[in-house]
């Protein structure tokens, strides 16, 4: 059975799959990353800045369509990943699949940005909000129906590590 992760930046879709991979024993699948490594490991922000969005998300519709095209499989889905018509066919008629939003508070996840010092380098602004708590509400507000329609389940994260998240979503998930 594959899982699939999904939910805003911040809400732990990598650092879970990991850990939960690991647990599980399946192959982990990130899929900026795979997308990352198809245009020489440049980060997110740089092939939307050299390559353009709609190139990024061609890329993501292939590299979506492959992970879930296997099994066994943790795959954690890139914050826009399901907003694409093409991807989020794949995701839906994933055969075996978990599909599992991660949930978590826009004030959490904003604390938890910010403390990326990573991701103000890697990942671009989605709106002219400059991605702070504003821009977070308003993308949720955007893409959180998506989500909740392709999830099997619902997981809230927001108060949870990922060492702890990992066990309540094998008992309550899968």
């Amino acid at each position: 059975m594959n899982i699939i992760l999904f939910g805003y930046r911040g809400s732990g879709k990598s650092t879970i799959g990991k850990l939960l991979a690991d647990q599980l024993w399946k192959k982990f699948i990130d899929i900026d990353h795979e997308i990352c490594k198809r245009f020489d490991n440049k980060s997110v922000a740089e092939i939307w800045q050299t390559d353009g969005e709609p190139r990024y998300r061609e890329v993501e519709v292939e590299v979506t369509a492959e992970a879930c095209a296997g099994d066994e499989r943790v795959i954690a889905l890139g914050g826009g990943t399901l907003m694409q018509a093409g991807t989020r066919q794949a995701v839906e008629q994933c055969a075996n699949a978990r599909r599992i939003y991660l949930t978590c508070d826009p004030k959490e996840l904003h604390r938890r940005i910010s403390a990326d010092a990573q991701t103000s380098g890697m990942r671009p602004a989605l709106t002219d909000k400059g991605g702070g708590l504003e821009e977070i509400e308003m993308m949720l507000a955007e893409r959180g129906p998506v989500y909740e329609a392709v999830a099997d389940s619902l997981f809230d994260v927001t108060h949870l590590t990922p060492e702890a998240a990992i066990g309540h979503l094998i008992k309550r998930c899968l």
